[in-house]
């Protein structure tokens, strides 16, 4: 059976997302784990761009052996992937190869978030091969999180 991380910032409208993902994977038969990505210290989201570099992620970055497909969420923060993100990705141990989808939640213009991510992963040699951004103003309701679905057949495309 195929397996997926679920691996994610929870702010903003993420969760949401992966909550819908993580359902629509398990009705696909398709074994899901997600980890939530927290820091050491709590800090404001300025203070985290700043000392990005020196921050800790508080989790135990997990073996990606066993998984198919790891997709990263993040929220958009100052047209940016959020610093904890950007840790967990330049953490990964050997992810020559591996399968990645990408996306991202905010109000308004996506900016580099998903671009800096990709970046960070072909630095390492992962292979990116879907993305998407869930952009509103609003907060996601049930035909908002439709759209789950169209990242839901890039990942299915790629299991």
């Amino acid at each position: 059976m195929k397996c997926v991380l679920l691996a994610y910032y929870p702010l903003g409208e993420v969760p949401k997302v992966i909550i819908k993902l993580a359902a629509l994977l398990k009705e696909n038969k398709i074994n899901v784990k997600t980890e939530e990505l927290i820091l050491e210290e709590d800090l404001s989201m300025k203070k985290q761009f700043k000392l990005e570099k020196k921050l800790v992620l508080k989790n135990k970055i997990p073996s990606l052996k066993s998984f198919d497909l790891i997709v990263i969420g993040t929220p958009i923060v100052s047209f940016s992937s959020v610093p904890a993100i950007n840790i967990f990705i330049r953490s990964l141990p050997k992810v020559a190869e591996k399968k990645f989808a990408l996306f991202a939640t905010g109000i308004g213009l996506p900016g580099t978030a998903i671009k800096k991510m990709t970046s960070l992963l072909s630095m390492q040699k992962g292979k990116v091969v879907a993305t998407q951004v869930f952009s509103s103003i609003f907060e996601f309701d049930e035909k908002k999180l439709r759209e789950v679905n169209k990242l839901l057949e890039q990942i299915k495309a790629q299991l």
